[in-house]
C-alpha cells in the first residue's frame, strides 16, 4: 500500500510540475496585466477546489477577527488566495526581467537603514514573512548586494523546488536549506552577508511560546539568536502588494535588543519584537499574509 501511494504522490508531484512549467511558459509570453489576472484567477480556483486550505484560512481568520462579520471575512479569504495566485505568476515571470527592471517595479521605504546595514559589513538578518510578495524582496536585495542568501524550506515536491530555487536565485544569491541552516546562517553572517529568513511559521517543539495575534503561538528564536552571536544588524522587511499590483517594500529602523544579562531572556525580547513588527502588518493589510498555514498548530505544554 505504501508503495503505491508513493507512486501516486511521484505522478501528482509530476502533473503539478508539468502545469507549473505550462502556466510559467504563458505567464512570460504575455502581458504582466493579464498574467496577474490569470494568477488572481488561479487563486479563486484554488479556494474552490481546495478545500482544506479554505477550511484553515477561515478559522484562522474568524479567530483573530472576532470583531469582523463572515462576509467581511470571505472576501479577505478569497483576496489572500488571489494574491498567492499572483504571487506564482511574478515569480514565474522573474526570468524575464533583469534587476534593474524588477528594482523599477517597486518602491522602497526605508532604503537608508537597508544601504548603512549592508555596507557595515557586519552582516544583516533581513526578518521577513509570507508577506504581500516576499519572493520579490530577495530580488531586490541582489540589486544591492553580492552577498546574499536566504533559508528555505525544501518542498516536498523535488521538481518543484528545484524550479523554485532556480528563479529565486536566477539575479544572484544563493539558498540555504533549512535542515542545514544553523552552520551557514552563522559563516554568512560572519562573512557580512545579508541573510532573508521567513519568520512566521509554526515551529513546532523547538520554538518559544509567545502572544501571536491573540494566541500563543510557537515562534522560531533562530534568527534573533545568530543576530546576538554575530552582531548582525535586525531588520524587518515587508512587501506590500499595492491595489494596482505594483509593490512597496517597506524596511524598518535597525532592531534594538537591550541586553538583560540573561540571554534567554534577550533573545525572547526580541523574538516577541519582531513578531509585533508582523502583527501590525496583518491587522494593517490582512489579505497580505498566508493564513491558509496552520500557525497555532503547536500547542505550549500543560504545567
Amino acid at each position: 500500500m505504501a508503495k503505491k501511494r508513493s507512486i501516486i504522490n511521484q505522478f501528482s508531484d509530476l502533473l503539478v510540475y508539468v502545469l507549473v512549467i505550462i502556466i510559467g511558459f504563458s505567464a512570460r509570453h504575455i502581458p504582466l496585466r493579464m498574467a496577474l489576472n490569470m494568477g488572481s484567477a488561479i487563486g479563486n480556483l484554488v479556494y474552490a477546489v481546495v478545500k482544506k486550505r479554505r477550511r484553515i484560512t477561515l478559522s484562522n481568520l474568524r479567530m483573530v477577527f472576532k470583531d469582523k462579520g463572515d462576509e467581511e471575512l470571505l472576501t479577505i479569504a478569497r483576496q489572500n488566495f488571489q494574491n498567492m495566485g499572483k504571487n506564482l505568476i511574478e515569480l514565474l515571470c522573474f526570468p524575464k526581467y533583469n534587476v534593474s527592471q524588477i528594482m523599477s517595479m517597486v518602491r522602497l521605504e526605508g532604503e537608508e537603514s537597508l544601504r548603512q546595514a549592508i555596507s557595515s559589513d557586519k552582516g544583516v538578518v533581513v526578518i521577513t514573512a509570507h508577506f504581500g510578495n516576499w519572493e520579490l524582496i530577495f530580488h531586490v536585495l541582489a540589486g544591492m548586494t553580492d552577498k546574499l542568501s536566504a533559508v528555505a524550506q525544501q518542498f516536498k515536491n523535488q521538481g518543484l523546488d528545484r524550479l523554485t530555487n532556480r528563479y529565486r536565485i536566477i539575479h544572484g544569491g544563493e539558498i540555504i536549506e533549512k535542515k542545514l541552516a544553523t552552520k551557514q546562517m552563522l559563516v554568512h553572517l560572519r562573512k557580512g552577508f545579508c541573510v532573508v529568513i521567513l519568520n512566521d511559521q509554526d515551529a513546532g517543539d523547538n520554538g518559544i511560546f509567545i502572544d501571536f495575534l491573540g494566541a500563543t503561538a510557537s515562534t522560531a528564536k533562530g534568527a534573533v539568536t545568530f543576530a546576538m552571536r554575530t552582531g548582525a544588524t535586525i531588520l524587518n522587511v515587508f512587501d506590500v502588494r499595492q491595489s494596482d499590483d505594483s509593490h512597496v517594500i517597506k524596511i524598518s529602523e535597525p532592531m534594538k535588543i537591550e541586553s538583560s544579562g540573561n540571554l534567554q531572556t534577550d533573545v525572547r525580547n526580541g523574538v516577541i519584537g519582531i513578531t509585533k513588527a508582523l502583527e501590525q502588518m496583518i491587522y494593517e493589510y490582512p489579505s497580505q499574509w498566508l493564513w491558509m498555514h496552520n500557525r497555532w498548530k503547536t500547542k505550549p505544554p500543560i504545567e
